[in-house]
């Protein structure tokens, strides 16, 4: 069903750049409002960043590159009942990059026993298993190995299923400033 419904509707814009719909479930729940627990949320991770400055810098520099390069925008007003969802953020560390923080998005969040994971389709798992990756590596005389940075920012979500990835940060990626909406 999830690759049925992205070979019809995962397609190239205008400007060349790849658009893609959220895969979700049909039929699906409709999602609760979740703001309120979103800002409870955000006001934690403040906390917490005001608590250790070099978690607050690291953060700053996470959501300056997000923001630079276009990856987020502001997001646009909504209309009465329309419908959208707010995927609260906290940062991760790597043990071997203690200064370097990474955002996640919480999407499995719930809200009243719903999050946006639950109404949206299951990709099929498409990662290489560890045996045939070694067998291919010892199959050639050279191997080449990459490191994609922001694959996963490498597409557009299709602009009327932007409501659903909403998230609260600072206006102008400044931490003084009041939380706004972001998509």
């Amino acid at each position: 069903m999830f690759m049925k419904q992205m070979d019809n509707e995962f397609l190239r814009d205008s400007e060349g750049s790849w658009v893609a719909p959220l895969p979700f479930r049909v039929p699906r729940q409709p999602l609760p409002s979740n703001r309120t627990q979103a800002h409870h949320r955000a006001n934690m991770l403040d906390a917490s960043r005001n608590r250790n400055p070099v978690k607050r810098e690291h953060f700053l520099t996470f959501m300056s590159k997000i923001l630079d390069n276009n990856h987020a925008e502001l997001a646009p007003p909504l209309d009465d009942n329309e419908e959208c969802w707010y995927l609260p953020l906290f940062g991760v560390y790597h043990l071997k990059k203690p200064d370097q923080i990474r955002g996640v998005f919480d999407s499995s969040a719930k809200c009243n026993g719903v999050s946006l994971n639950s109404v949206l389709l299951t990709c099929p798992d498409l990662t290489n298993d560890h045996l045939g990756v070694l067998l291919r590596f010892r199959k050639e005389m050279v191997v080449v190995t990459a490191d994609v940075q922001h694959m996963f920012h490498c597409f557009v979500v299709r602009k009327d299923h932007r409501n659903y990835l909403n998230f609260l940060w600072h206006k102008d990626n400044a931490y003084k400033k009041t939380l706004s909406n972001t998509a």
